[in-house]
């Protein structure tokens, strides 16, 4: 009975993933296989067509080197300066790394959701200290509407 319902879970979730969200994921899923091609091609399987992934040889450390690539890049400020990327861009390709293993239906390792949210909560320290020095803004995304000037 519970492995009905496990299943009938995984269904729904996998139903409520919208085009859009699929898209985004999609895009980052691509650069996530394009830096294991470049980095650890032992873990690409070129053989399947689209290239997939082996998630069941990957260690958890190199998932953790890979979630640190893509922050450790800074992005171009509207000055021209670079600044680091605030904590929801590491948090989309999160996203992006656990849906490849749904799609694949191999379950995220202990081991590797450990080291995702030991990334995570790194980041996000080191993004609250970004802004604490005023090196990142302190809000992210675009001024709220007010009601007024909705109507």
């Amino acid at each position: 009975m519970s492995e009905e319902l496990l299943q009938y879970a995984q269904e729904l979730s996998s139903n409520r993933i919208t085009s859009v969200t699929r898209s985004t994921y999609g895009s980052k899923q691509a650069k996530i296989i394009e830096w294991f091609k470049i980095n650890y091609a032992e873990y690409v399987n070129i053989a399947s067509q689209p290239v997939t992934l082996r998630f069941d040889a990957i260690p958890p450390t190199v998932i953790g080197a890979l979630l640190a690539s893509f922050v450790l890049k800074n992005k171009p400020g509207k000055d021209g300066n670079s600044i680091p990327y605030s904590s929801s861009h590491l948090n989309g390709y999160r996203s992006a790394l656990v849906s490849l293993y749904k799609d694949h239906k191999v379950p995220v390792p202990p081991a590797v959701d450990t080291i995702i949210k030991s990334c995570i909560r790194g980041y996000q320290n080191k993004v609250a200290t970004y802004r604490a020095a005023g090196t990142l803004s302190s809000k992210e995304g675009v001024d709220a509407l007010t009601y007024s000037a909705y109507r």
